[in-house]
Formats: C-alpha cells, structure tokens, sequence
C-alpha cells in the first residue's frame, strides 16, 4: 500500500515538473501583463509595447493576434520586410482571418517590388486553379468528407434496398459524385502544399538576386523589403529563392528572414 502511495506522489510530482517546463518553454502570458501592453498602446508607446511582444515571441508564445499586432507596429515604423514577416506568421495560424488578410494587402500596396506579386482575380476559374484564394485545407477538407459520406451512403442504399444499378441513372450519378469526391481530394491537396510551401521574406531594403551562388555572378533582379519569395535549396549561407514572377535566383541568407 505504502509503495502505492509512493508511486502515486512520484507521478504527480512528474506530470507537475513536465507541465511546468511545458509553461516555461510556452510561457503564457498573464492578464496583468496583457493589460499592461494594451496600456502602452493605448499611451502610443509603440517601441515599449513592442519590446514586450518581442519578449513573448522568444518566451515561446505564439498567437495570431501577437503576430498581427507585431506587423503593424513594424509597419508603423516602416520596416516592411518585419512587418510582412509577422503579418505572414499571423496568417499561417489564421488563413481565413479578413484583418490579416487585409493587412498583408495593404502592406502589399508600399513595397517596391508589388509588380512582382500576382494580381488576385477572383472568378469561377480561380475556383479550380487556385482555390486557397477562396477555401482553408479545414473547408476542402470538410466538403472532402461530405463528398465521401455522400458516395457511401448513395452506394449503401442502392444495396441494401436491392435497386437495379442499371436504374435511376445509377452509373451516371456515381460517376458524378466520384468526381466530385475527387476533385474536393485533390484541392484539398493542393491547398496543403500551398500553405506549407517554404515561403520566407525579404528584410534587407535592397538585395540583389543572383544567377549564382556568389557575389561574381550576374544579377537577375533587384527586390526590396517586405517581399515574399520561396524557399528553394541553400548552398552554405547562400538561398536558393523563387521569385512570384517565376524568376529562380539565389541570394545571401543575411537578405532573408526565416522560413515562416
């Protein structure tokens, strides 16, 4: 019984030094504290409210309305290439979020190299061809699984009611709903990899791509702050990126943030 008991306070002490350093590496912060920065935005303090959120970030705690607020403090002070940086942050935890959305257009709107940047054109064919302008991997995934659903349950009851599969248009329906359950798998696919793609941003004012991977070789394009390119291959502390134009280069890792 006495060796139960022991057992019974190990494993609370355990689960209490496991929860604690998940905290410490996580570091929450509290209310008071969340109050105190609201305060200093409030006051427009804006370097010591930042200096705050900075001290959160390397604490371990991450929120898309840290992120947000990040970017455009770091818009404020016109550092595009940070301000995009933690818009982007905040849009990978919030795809579907309007403001970060309509922030990083914004922003989109003063960098340099905008005319970079493909042009956004909804319509019913950007549906099909790029369909994480309209839908987050949680929405195709859901029309995914109604499609499934809906093909078993069709299925199901053409058995157990013994209907002729040569009846009611049978192959043809099912012919339709596969596709569907089809095409719903592959975007959801694709919008997967487009949310996971190795993006990273441009921090320095200017940088120059390069053909090579070094500083002799022909410059392809000049790019400025806050530019969003690819993360392609690295050779030492030179980034292979993929310009949104297509444009394939390579530039010093100094230029570039961390992969988001």
């Amino acid at each position: 019984m006495k060796i139960k008991f022991l057992n019974s306070i190990y494993l609370v002490l355990f689960l209490n030094l496991l929860s604690g350093s998940f905290l410490l590496a996580n570091k929450i912060p509290s209310n008071q504290e969340i109050n105190q920065v609201n305060q200093l935005i409030s006051n427009k303090k804006w370097d010591e409210a930042m200096k705050v959120y900075l001290q959160w970030v390397r604490n371990g705690f991450q929120s898309k309305a840290l992120f947000y607020n990040l970017g455009l403090l770091y818009d404020r002070k016109g550092n595009k290439g940070l301000a995009m940086l933690y818009l982007k942050k905040a849009e990978k935890l919030a795809p579907d979020d309007p403001y970060i959305r309509e922030g990083i257009d914004l922003l989109k709107e003063k960098i340099k190299d905008r005319f970079i940047l493909p042009v956004e054109n909804k319509s019913s064919f950007h549906l099909i061809t790029y369909p994480w302008q309209y839908w987050t991997i949680q929405k195709a995934g859901f029309f995914l699984l109604i499609s499934i659903w809906i093909v078993f349950i069709y299925n199901m009851v053409y058995h157990f009611m013994a209907i002729p599969r040569t009846k009611y248009f049978f192959k043809q329906l099912q012919v339709i709903l596969l596709f569907a359950m089809g095409f719903f798998l592959v975007q959801s696919i694709r919008i997967y990899h487009f949310q996971h793609r190795n993006e990273a941003i441009i921090i320095s004012e200017e940088a120059k791509v390069l053909q090579g991977a070094d500083e002799l070789s022909p410059v392809i394009q000049t790019v400025h702050a806050g530019l969003p390119v690819l993360f392609e291959d690295n050779i030492g502390s030179w980034i292979k990126i993929r310009l949104a134009n297509g444009q394939i280069g390579w530039i010093n890792e100094r230029h570039l943030s961390a992969k988001i």
